[in-house]
């Protein structure tokens, strides 16, 4: 008797996907210059006639696969909207329908016996737009927005990062609009990091953003702030011209500039609108802005940019010079709240020959060049009552008075938070306690947030009227407080509030 084995065949093709860009003016989309972009890393299946995989591949990055397979058998390939990297430092990223259970979207060809004819096998993912909307499957998207994550991915990588980033979704679906509800239903308000997954819009004639890189690589930035530097953002609306808090200010401005560093494009571009025609652009690198300090998320973004790009005693353009920056213990350890001081501050420490070209960044935005906690900062945003930056609160019962305002807007504008330096040096109980000041309205709800090097230790959020206490075991070490009017922080409230409190500290045993 003899055996044989069976003849193998090598099967190949290649992934490409419809990628859309912006117009030349940097306003909508330009559907007639639609190209053809390979999907590149993508993670590629080969099946059999019961959906069982034979076998799994990646796209290299000319979206070239391939597959050894038993001749005549009947297979198929699929295209998985994910990219995965097995190698240290290791990535997962998958697109995903938020409205669909969260599936991950895949592209199929045909199943097909092996064979000479059929060896080769190339799948494309079109737009779906065929001249005056989507009227057909809108199959490129998915691919388009992981193009954008491989983007980021590979430049921090570069940038040096030897750690595997932890698995992230990011959840596209055709449903998801600009209105707030539920999430599963594409009530998702606008695009968003969420800290477990990052929501994407898809809506045709409102607002999509599957072909808006910086859009998409802003929201990975949100991502890499949380998974490999560290953010103390509390989130919420903001625009340009806002004055916010300076959590807000440094994330947002941080992941705008991020977006620019990774596309080496200054001009931050979403797309909206009848036909996605519309939408804004914005100069990232511009330095004369209205509002110009450490509340400002445009002044953030352009010293981080132009820092990006300087060659001032540094290399133009290597990303690896903020990475390490971000990624440092001092940054991700800091005892102050995270702010474009706390950057500059870690900067000093960890590329210490670039602080002079820093501070002249700094300064050109009306940034003081001081520690991280910003004392002697002199650039109050038109309120007195914003500065110190962080008030120092002694443990001896004395009074420090603090006033929580939202005449800048509500929640997570500037002076809505004051925040407070509580060092302790012997471990014990401790109380904290707020009152508002007596010749104001008697009608507040002061709340306390307790922090140690960003975490949140302790919360006294009671509905008591005109005071606030908390107490609790304090170890050794510096305390971030923040205080706040919790109607300052209602965006319903349309009332403007300013509340003034004496805060104290004392040590109970």
């Amino acid at each position: 008797m003899s055996s044989s084995l069976p003849s193998v065949i090598t099967l190949t093709g290649k992934v490409t996907y419809d990628l859309v860009p912006h117009n030349e003016n940097h306003l909508g989309l330009n559907y007639s210059a639609t190209s053809v972009s390979p999907g590149r890393g993508l993670l590629i299946e080969l099946l059999d006639s019961n959906n069982q995989i034979l076998a799994t591949t990646t796209s290299d990055n000319a979206g070239n696969y391939a597959f050894k397979v038993e001749i005549n058998k009947l297979v198929k390939v699929r295209v998985k909207a994910q990219l995965l990297r097995t190698q240290k430092p290791t990535w997962n990223f998958r697109v995903t329908d938020n409205t669909s259970g969260n599936s991950v979207y895949v592209m199929d060809g045909s199943l097909v016996a092996a064979s000479d004819a059929t060896a080769v096998r190339n799948l494309h993912a079109a737009s779906g737009w065929t001249g005056a909307g989507y009227t057909q499957p809108r199959v490129a998207a998915p691919f388009a927005i992981l193009d954008s994550v491989l983007i980021g991915a590979d430049k921090v990588l570069t940038a040096g990062n030897f750690t595997d980033f932890p698995p992230l979704e990011l959840r596209w679906s055709v449903k998801n609009k600009a209105a707030d509800g539920d999430l599963a239903l594409g009530e998702v308000g606008t695009s968003f990091y969420g800290g477990s997954a990052i929501y994407i819009l898809g809506d045709e004639n409102n607002d999509t953003d599957e072909y808006d890189r910086h859009v998409i690589l802003h929201e990975w930035g949100h991502y890499l702030e949380s998974e490999f530097a560290r953010s103390d953002s509390i989130g919420g609306d903001h625009v340009y011209g806002d004055k916010l808090d300076m959590r807000v200010a440094m994330s947002e401005g941080f992941s705008n500039a991020f977006s620019a560093m990774m596309l080496d494009e200054p001009n931050y571009r979403d797309a909206s609108g009848q036909q996605q025609s519309d939408g804004f652009s914005n100069n990232i690198s511009r330095k004369n802005h209205t509002v110009r300090g450490w509340y400002s998320e445009a002044s953030v973004e352009s010293v981080l940019y132009n820092f990006y790009t300087s060659s001032n005693g540094k290399t133009a353009r290597n990303f690896a010079d903020i990475f390490s920056v971000i990624n440092s213990d001092v940054y991700a350890n800091n005892p102050a709240m995270i702010s474009i001081y706390v950057f500059a501050d870690a900067l000093r420490n960890v590329k210490s020959a670039q602080t002079t070209q820093f501070n002249t960044l700094l300064l050109e935005q009306n940034i003081e060049t001081t520690n991280a906690f910003g004392d002697n900062e002199s650039n109050s945003g038109g309120y007195t009552g914003s500065l110190p930056i962080y008030k120092t609160l002694a443990v001896n019962n004395t009074p420090v008075n603090v006033c929580s305002t939202n005449r800048f807007g509500a929640y997570n504008k500037l002076a809505v938070a004051q925040f407070m330096v509580l060092d302790i040096a012997s471990a014990g109980t401790y109380q904290i306690s707020v009152r508002e000041a007596a010749n104001d309205s008697g009608d507040s709800d002061p709340d306390i947030y307790l922090y140690r090097r960003g975490s949140l230790l302790d919360v006294a959020e009671g509905s008591q009227i005109d005071q606030e206490n908390l107490s609790r075991f304090l170890s050794v070490g510096t305390y971030v407080l923040e205080v706040v009017d919790d109607r300052a922080l209602d965006v319903d409230n349309t009332d403007e509030i300013t509340a003034c409190f004496d805060v104290r500290a004392q040590r109970l045993n």
